[in-house]
């Protein structure tokens, strides 16, 4: 579950890293340098986030508003 706790955080850093691009301009580059390398650490655990895009589909939910606890009540990565 170390990995699914894992992508959860790093998909809510995804959506955090998003907004600011859309917001602040101003730094920009460091903060799609940021996405990147989150993105990179996301494909890292392709078990976990898929369990964690299946639990949010099913919950009919963002991918960042999942929780670890509704991937395990889900049956993801048992």
């Amino acid at each position: 579950m170390d990995n699914v706790t894992e992508i959860v955080a790093l998909l809510r850093r995804q959506a955090d890293l998003e907004i600011a691009i859309m917001n602040d301009r101003r730094n920009a580059v460091a903060t799609e340098q940021e996405l990147e390398a989150t993105r990179r650490r996301l494909f890292a655990h392709p078990q976990a986030l898929n369990a964690v895009l299946q639990t949010a589909r099913a919950l009919r939910r963002t991918p960042d508003s999942v929780s670890v606890r509704d991937v395990t009540d889900f049956g993801g990565l048992n």
